[in-house]
């Protein structure tokens, strides 16, 4: 800690002696009361001395994982250690540069006494990644302010907001070329699947030794045969409304669901696309290594247009990817302007073969029903649903009991993960995925 002395540190005395002396040459009793009044404050200004402040802080962020674009509360707390009181204490939190801080101000001063404690609570929007906080800032000054004690304390605290999708479960719909889903066929592989008689052609590798040495009889072991599949997030995109004021909208969270998933799978070798319900743009599914930005681009394009802003508030890029297939495209070829059909559009626009990712907050029956409908037409449907009826609001109440009837209609004819955005979507995905099991 580094101390500083300002500049009225001998204002007492010298106000005393030239007081004193202005009295002697003229010989004024008021002049020796103001020297009088001097010498109690220089004298007191030494009485009281200097202690060094010993200061204890400590810093709490709530909550700890958070998702990007949600608020985080970032609480200080300072103790006065030492025996004597902090007349005046002031602060300031190193907040990280990336993060914006949206209520309160990570700037305060109080007074401690000895032993006591003082907090203060402000909040930043979290983005995506590591952000790690810098020393927070004290100064400490005497009850004169003649002495100023300055020190930079570290507190090491880390905003984590990798809220990022590791694995996402598909089903047995795959292509014929080798990947990470597991399916029902055994083969070349990993994991153990079965044992079957023994043929000519099989490789001496997969012989099961120990049966043979057991029984005297040749078999072979087959593995469970792993493959890629083909994977189309689907973004319901007709709903910008908020569960809560300044919160991201249904298309944002829909968006950022895909975006997630989508960046998953690209990671087990799957070729992966996307498309826009129900305006039908597409990105045709791909695996090669410049897919996941052109999807990033073309999710986040989605999601700003939903906000009304440049780029969404639950997205760090500002990527723009030129669309497969545009809406207009799509509407003249179809015919969707003259009230074509959007479900059965989509099922031409996209490969057969694929699986369908359908993020949508479930607002309304016709979403439902596309679900249902793209899986009669042959599509595995796994459907990621965001949470915005939260409010407390007699309207959101209605929409919430109609959205669970949704949830518990879809349960017997897609896979549904229901996800509330206030937690990782990675925690939505492992409870949907034990209870699919």
């Amino acid at each position: 800690m580094s101390t500083r002395e300002t500049t009225q540190r001998n204002v007492g005395v010298s106000a005393a002696l030239v007081a004193g002396g202005a009295g002697i040459v003229t010989g004024n009793p008021t002049v020796f009361m103001v020297a009088a009044v001097a010498l109690v404050y220089a004298a007191y200004q030494a009485a009281i001395g200097d202690p060094e402040p010993t200061l204890t802080i400590e810093r709490h962020i709530e909550p700890a994982e958070p998702l990007p674009g949600s608020e985080v509360t970032v609480t200080v707390t300072l103790t006065n250690d030492g025996d004597a009181t902090l007349p005046d204490v002031r602060v300031l939190d190193g907040v990280p540069e990336r993060l914006e801080v949206v209520d309160g101000s990570p700037r305060f001063g109080t007074h401690l006494e000895a032993g006591a404690s003082e907090s203060v609570r402000y909040t930043v929007e979290a983005r995506r990644g590591d952000h790690a906080f810098t020393d927070v800032a004290v100064v400490c000054r005497n009850l004169t302010g003649t002495v100023e004690f300055t020190e930079q304390v570290a507190v090491e605290t880390v905003l984590s907001c990798s809220a990022d999708v590791d694995a996402v479960p598909l089903s047995g719909q795959t292509l014929a070329q080798s990947g990470r889903v597991p399916t029902d066929a055994g083969g070349n592989g990993l994991a153990f699947y079965a044992i079957r008689e023994h043929q000519s052609s099989d490789p001496m590798s997969r012989v099961d030794w120990n049966r043979l040495a057991k029984t005297n009889e040749l078999a072979t072991v087959e593995f469970r045969q792993t493959r890629a599949a083909t994977v189309v997030t689907l973004v319901d995109s007709r709903h910008p409304v908020a569960g809560e004021t300044n919160a991201p909208t249904a298309v944002e969270f829909c968006a950022y669901a895909a975006q997630q998933v989508g960046s998953a799978l690209l990671g087990m070798d799957n070729r992966v696309g996307a498309a826009v319900y129900d305006s039908c743009e597409t990105l045709h599914p791909s695996a090669n290594r410049a897919q996941e930005q052109r999807l990033d681009g073309f999710l986040s394009e989605i999601a700003s247009g939903s906000s009304g802003t440049r780029s969404s508030r639950l997205f760090d890029t500002d990527t723009r990817a030129p669309r497969m297939q545009s809406s207009t495209e799509a509407a003249d070829r179809y015919g969707i302007a003259d009230g074509g059909d959007a479900v059965a559009t989509l099922d031409r626009s996209i490969p057969s073969e694929s699986q369908v990712v359908f993020c949508t907050p479930l607002l309304d029956d016709r979403a439902a029903d596309a679900a249902k409908r793209l899986s009669a037409y042959g599509h595995a449907v796994t459907v990621v649903s965001p949470d915005v009826t939260t409010g407390d609001s007699p309207g959101t109440t209605v929409e919430r009991i109609d959205r669970t009837t949704r949830l518990d209609d879809l349960r017997g004819t897609v896979r549904v993960v229901d996800w509330t955005p206030a937690e990782p979507l990675a925690k939505a995905l492992i409870r949907a995925t034990e209870r699919w099991a």
